[in-house]
């Protein structure tokens, strides 16, 4: 069951850093806004069509069906939905967030992944969902304006252990010194790492980490370098 209360701050999180995280996660003060399970099965997304082979990152909108279904029957029928990412960037280290996903997920469980990130639930807006995740993930609340939308992905992941959906991609600035309190259920651990060693894990494939398709990688790639040159 999702808390409603995300948007309140929270207080008195322990620092968790790159070289840190595994000796401070026992230790951290528990995340009030953190699920009490991995995924729900019974949560209901609206379902939309399949992307057209043209569709473009920048401009194109998904389609609705106006049709809505369980996460249990989307994934195992491989349906189309929506998810949100949230990267979080230390510009002056060109480092970004990762989060390790616990061994319970259902989808690439126990593998480096994005900083957060979940699906889209009937009834929220992407933007919302961006800044639920990031409070029950991670225990950071971030205003709106914060948040930087860059782009929007279609990945056909259902064939890889994954899903169907389109990937609605955020930038949030951070840094070593962002206060964390992790929820468990969903993130076993976060650690920090350059910019280019995970794009081009990314790129080449690393089996560590969750698959991005190319289309990400080079969109990705693209608001990074502005990003980190200053010009975001």
């Amino acid at each position: 069951n999702k808390q409603n209360n995300y948007h309140q701050p929270n207080q008195g999180f322990r620092l968790v850093t790159a070289e840190a995280w595994i000796s401070t996660i026992s230790t951290m003060e528990a995340n009030p806004h953190a699920l009490d399970s991995a995924q729900d099965p019974n949560e209901v997304f609206e379902i939309f069509e399949q992307p057209p082979a043209n569709f473009d990152p920048y401009s194109s909108t998904p389609i609705s069906t106006a049709s809505f279904t369980t996460r249990d029957v989307c994934h195992k029928q491989g349906l189309w939905h929506c998810s949100v990412h949230i990267w979080i960037v230390d510009t002056a280290s060109s480092s970004i967030l990762l989060q390790k996903r616990s061994m319970k997920k259902d989808t690439f469980p126990g593998r480096w992944d994005i900083s957060s990130a979940g699906h889209v639930e009937k009834g929220k807006s992407i933007l919302e969902t961006a800044q639920c995740e990031l409070a029950e993930e991670l225990g950071i609340t971030a205003n709106a304006g914060e948040l930087q939308y860059a782009f929007t992905i279609p990945a056909e992941q259902t064939p890889l252990g994954g899903c169907n959906a389109f990937e609605h991609v955020y930038f949030l600035h951070g840094n070593s010194e962002t206060k964390m309190s992790l929820g468990m259920e969903e993130v076993s651990g976060v650690s920090w790492v350059s910019a280019s060693k995970l794009l081009a894990a990314l790129q080449n494939g690393d089996d560590n980490y969750a698959p991005r398709t190319k289309q990400y990688c080079k969109a990705m790639g693209s608001f990074l370098k502005k990003m980190l040159s200053g010009s975001d």
